[in-house]
């Protein structure tokens, strides 16, 4: 199960862009030397995590101590990829990081779980197309570590409303990723699915808690 259909949204690649832009500087330290080398990426391509380079053009950042803007670029960190997420994304993913204001890397790595068994519910068990009231009906994003320091990376965590454990699927998530931000690369940005690198946490927006204002039109 993917976060995004591959039969729907694949595309041919385009050739990869290899200049460097602006540094996009982050708000705050959050250790952005990269430690995932070309190795590490393509043993996730031999366990089926990640699409050849010859297909989805990633490239290691070695050397490097944030990430470039203008490089027709975007990040990605490993744990994503081992935790479901496909790239070129679906309509779905963009919708959903465009209404809440936010970039692929301000995601936790669990929360690429979540999104990964909703879209599974979504188009195995009720054959339907991920239903965006209906996850917003289930799921909310919290700021991480609280609302007055968010993180550039990882500063959003998809996260089960309040009471949704008991009427959801039952599933257990990683209670602790260790040392996942390292782990972060440059993919293509084929299609222009996903926001372009920007510097800064992610801003809350009143939309991270906001529930469809009418719950029947989850159908």
């Amino acid at each position: 199960m993917r976060v995004k259909r591959s039969a729907d949204f694949l595309m041919a690649p385009k050739k990869s862009s290899k200049c460097k832009g602006v540094s996009a500087e982050p708000t705050r330290a959050e250790g952005w030397t990269p430690k995932c080398s070309k190795s590490d990426l393509e043993s996730l391509v031999k366990q089926g995590f990640l699409s050849a380079k010859s297909v989805l053009h990633w490239r290691p950042a070695s050397g490097e101590d944030r990430p470039y803007e203008n490089t027709d670029e975007i990040v990605a960190f490993a744990p994503y990829f081992e935790r479901e997420l496909g790239l070129p994304c679906s309509n779905f993913f963009f919708g959903l990081l465009y209404y809440y204001g936010i970039q692929l890397h301000h995601l936790t790595p669990n929360s690429f779980v979540h999104l990964s068994v909703f879209v599974h519910l979504c188009e195995a068990f009720l054959g339907i197309e991920p239903h965006f009231n209906l996850f917003r009906h289930l799921f909310h994003l919290k700021s991480q570590p609280n609302s007055t320091r968010l993180d550039v990376v990882g500063g959003a965590r998809i996260q089960l409303r309040q009471g949704m454990d008991k009427v959801y699927i039952p599933y257990k998530l990683s209670q602790k990723v260790v040392d996942w931000k390292p782990k972060w690369f440059y993919v293509e940005n084929q299609g222009k699915t996903l926001p372009t690198i920007a510097p800064g946490p992610p801003i809350i927006r009143v939309e991270w808690l906001k529930k469809p204002l009418d719950t029947s039109q989850i159908s």
